[in-house]
């Protein structure tokens, strides 16, 4: 009873301390309705999400310009769920955010005790170790899509296998379909989720051939089994997506450049450490140690997932973007510090304790998130527009690339911009082209594309380094000064019916300056909503 009590108390706290950030950002004298972005790549899911929620699911991974032809390198399989689950709500997308940041960071909650009841951890140490896990994670609980949900479908592909390993049959279905569902996910999910299940079966098989164990290796092999027949669907979509003519570009701009270095020296050498320490102790304490095998193998995966670029010479944003599970796996070793100390597991203790208490020190930006202020509250002036725009049927607006953003997750219109484009099977030229489709009613001395860090392929900047970031703002400058020949043609090309000059973000703008005729529909003193005449 004392630990229900436990269970429900914390999922509460947990429930409404999510809910703060936007409760303390609402209830702002200067407030008037727009929620604020907790998170910097919030935008794109905000975008996906809405798409699907306005009745086009099958366009959620493009999401921002709503071409049919156009497709997208990612298969948005979590937000065209969420839209399907809310549509009739009439709810936009950062309604059904708000609502899940209390749902899912409960459900992950109580799925981490669940899966660590499973690796053998008494009730109220498993409680200790989700509770920990979800205090340190606070910040990034609160990003919606991937890290949040991604990772709640990859725990539960982590909680069948584990289950199939007890030789529970339920744990090869479960397991084996979220294995292959998660392959239409995100690739850091169902990478971490094949290397746990990979680790646990060799161990399995290591177990039989010893005559130690549960001798289960026969049920995680049908896991896997089913896991690639379920997985067919998504490796046909990768397929297509491979052998598609622009793939290249968007390949490209995704960062994902070679290498076989680890992209953290010091966090591999934790993990390192952690496996050294644990797989001694495995050796000298066996019989202690065997109801905790998951935990092993979970530090195995782990170990693999961040190093695997050693064997494909190929680098991802593998440990960023694995955090969640590195945690979990981190959070792991450290429980086993509260049943028994032998001297090679405190090795393991002492590398976790470091990991976790520098992603710890990580979250203390979960305090800008609580922080009230003039920037977090720019945009509250556009409730107006957004207002005006849900009257009107859809449309593509042409406007400056933070407003764009705005409009893509919070209406059913499209737009002619997004740096998340970069992640859209498009060329470098037309994503340079319609960025400067937003630069136009500026002069060419007001733009400064050298100091905009986000313009064609911030992420290939950062990987590839070099003179790409030179290459980059050469080829905006050279369309910006294509389409200042003629911009009406450019606005025509790109099929922009409407245009917004948020006045707020960009004072300097100069409507003349695009040379076509426009209608005024509605304006205030913060932004005006031009339509191009024909």
């Amino acid at each position: 009873m004392r630990l229900t009590l436990s269970l429900i108390g914390f999922s509460v706290f947990l429930a409404v301390v999510m809910q703060v950030p936007q409760w303390r950002h609402m209830h702002h004298e200067d407030a008037r309705g727009v929620l604020v972005s907790l998170n910097s790549d919030e935008s794109i899911y905000l975008a996906r999400v809405q798409e699907s929620l306005s009745d086009r699911p099958e366009l959620s991974a493009e999401a921002f310009m709503g071409h049919d032809s156009v497709e997208g390198s990612q298969f948005a399989l979590i937000e065209r769920v969420y839209g399907n689950m809310f549509r009739l709500t009439g709810w936009n997308a950062s309604e059904v955010f708000r609502l899940m940041d209390s749902v899912v960071p409960v459900l992950l909650f109580l799925s981490i005790f669940f899966f660590l009841r499973l690796c053998g951890f008494r009730k109220d140490i498993a409680f200790g170790g989700a509770a920990l896990f979800c205090l340190v994670q606070l910040y990034n609980l609160s990003r919606p899509i991937h890290m949040r949900a991604s990772f709640f479908l990859m725990l539960w592909s982590l909680i069948g296998i584990t289950a199939a390993y007890h030789k529970k049959w339920w744990g090869v279905a479960l397991g084996g379909v979220m294995l292959g569902l998660l392959v239409a996910v995100y690739v850091w999910s169902f990478m971490f989720a094949w290397a746990f299940w990979g680790a646990l079966f060799l161990i399995a098989l290591l177990q039989f051939w010893r005559k130690k164990g549960l001798e289960s290796w026969h049920f995680l092999l049908l896991t896997g089994l089913v896991g690639l027949v379920a997985a067919v669907p998504a490796v046909i979509q990768y397929m297509n997506l491979l052998s598609h003519p622009l793939y290249e570009y968007a390949q490209f701009r995704s960062g994902i450049h070679p290498s076989r270095m680890p992209e953290s020296l010091v966090y591999s050498g934790l993990f390192l450490v952690m496996l050294v320490g644990l797989g001694m102790t495995y050796r000298t304490h066996a019989s202690t140690l065997k109801r905790f095998t998951p935990v092993l193998a979970l530090v195995i995966a782990a170990v693999v997932y961040m190093n695997q670029q050693v064997v494909h010479g190929q680098t991802f944003n593998f440990v960023s973007h694995g955090i969640f599970s590195l945690m979990l796996a981190a959070v792991s070793v450290a429980l086993l510090g509260l049943i028994f100390r032998p001297k090679w597991l405190l090795l393991s203790i002492a590398a976790a304790g470091v990991y976790i208490a520098a992603i710890s020190y990580d979250g203390r930006y979960l305090l800008n998130q609580w922080s009230v202020d003039d920037s977090s509250l720019a945009d509250q002036h556009l409730s107006e527009l957004f207002s005006e725009l849900e009257g009107m049927r859809r449309t593509r607006i042409m406007t400056d690339p933070h407003t764009s953003a705005l409009i893509a997750g919070f209406t059913k219109h499209d737009v002619v911009y997004s740096v998340y484009l970069k992640n859209v099977l498009l060329t470098h030229k037309e994503i340079a082209l319609r960025f400067c489709l937003t630069q136009l009613p500026l002069r060419p001395e007001q733009r400064h594309i050298e100091d905009q860090q986000h313009l064609i392929y911030p992420d290939a900047v950062s990987a590839f380094k070099g003179s790409v970031r030179e290459e980059e703002v050469a080829l905006v400058q050279a369309a910006c000064t294509e389409l200042d020949l003629e911009p009406s043609l450019g606005l025509g090309v790109f099929e922009a019916s409407h245009i917004v000059w948020n006045k707020a973000e960009q004072p300097e703008w100069n409507m003349r300056r695009l040379r076509t005729k426009l209608k005024l529909v509605s304006e205030t003193d913060t932004w005006a909503l031009y339509q191009i005449s024909e």
